[in-house]
């Protein structure tokens, strides 16, 4: 298989500078080592810590996350390190490019009002990805890529493992504008396997969302279904996503539709000539079938692309997102 990396381009030399920040010893957020081995010990859900999750009270963290500072979050696929698949290298691939349907990104689309913008910190830096609301018992949850709660364990330009905090979720965003309010995180939940493993089959996380004038998230927006187990070919798939890379600038909402193939005979759902880059992590994939204007059910969360060849990647979501959501709602 060849090599691919999280979606987008590393920054380079003296941005990547500006962006390492002190971090206190001991405040990465990995798990406690555990006697778990194997697939248990991947799947094992892992919280942040509560003094790592929200560093301020909802107030304050709404104003800190003002709509210039919104526009100025750097994509995370820009500095956590990823594998990297040069075009050239795919030449011999067995990826299906000829019978995949798909369409670029148009302009602007109105976005479903239950997927939206997912901002978050890492000490002084700020960061931005894609995320939907779910429907769950709780109602007040989105499911996101794994990537955009936890660093993992190659940290690339951040300086130490550990879960980002101060997540903040702004649903059908535009142009730095909130028309459904902005929601901050409670808490937020990976897998194991991410954090110590980097194991794309679990590029996957919950954040749970504090109410907001006395809403839950899902009762404001609507919440979307969350199906597992699916295979990496389906055809009519819709993908929704927040691309912040040159062409686009992650003010408005971007849309890819088409079929997904198997990549390179490997266990990644493939979306060919689908151009959504840095700041798209974390966008929901949508079957055809019981989708609506503003929801549908999700089978795959956006993961990575290939590096100069518009491949989108997700993994199918593995049937350990139930243990996720249960752990979440407790």
């Amino acid at each position: 298989m060849g090599v691919v990396r999280g979606v987008g381009a590393v920054l380079a030399g003296t941005v990547a500078a500006a962006l390492l920040t002190a971090v206190a010893p001991g405040s990465a957020g990995a798990p406690a080592p555990d006697r778990r081995t194997g697939a248990a010990r991947d799947a094992h859900v892992v919280a942040a810590p509560a003094a790592q999750a929200t560093r301020r009270d909802a107030r304050e963290t709404r104003r800190y996350w003002t709509p210039e500072r919104m526009r100025a979050a750097l994509p995370i696929e820009d500095v956590l390190p990823g594998l990297l698949l040069p075009a050239a290298d795919t030449t011999g691939a067995r990826t299906d490019r000829g019978t995949t349907t798909s369409e670029r990104p148009v302009r602007w689309k109105r976005a479903p009002r239950t997927t939206g913008k997912l901002f978050f910190r890492d000490g002084s830096s700020d960061f931005v990805c894609s995320a939907s609301a779910i429907r769950t018992k709780r109602r007040n949850q989105v499911i996101t890529a794994g990537h955009c709660v936890h660093t993992g364990p190659n940290v690339g330009l951040l300086q130490q493992p550990r879960f980002f905090s101060d997540w903040v979720f702004v649903p059908r965003y535009r142009d730095g504008k909130a028309p459904y309010g902005r929601w901050v995180g409670r808490n937020a939940f990976a897998f194991n396997g991410w954090i110590e493993d980097e194991a794309f089959r679990y590029d996957q996380a919950i954040i749970t969302f504090k109410r907001h004038r006395g809403r839950r998230l899902v009762d404001a927006v609507g919440g979307n279904e969350v199906v597992w187990g699916k295979d990496q070919r389906q055809w009519g798939t819709t993908i929704w996503g927040w691309p912040a890379e040159a062409p686009y600038d992650g003010e408005v909402a971007r849309t890819c539709t088409g079929r997904t193939t198997r990549f390179e005979d490997g266990a990644d759902a493939a979306m060919h000539r689908c151009d959504l880059n840095g700041g798209a992590s974390g966008g929901p994939w949508f079957l055809p079938q019981g989708r609506t204007r503003h929801s549908g059910r999700i089978w795959a969360i956006t993961s990575r692309r290939v590096l100069d060849t518009p491949v989108l990647l997700a993994r199918p979501l593995p049937r350990q997102i139930r243990q996720m959501i249960r752990t979440a709602n407790r």
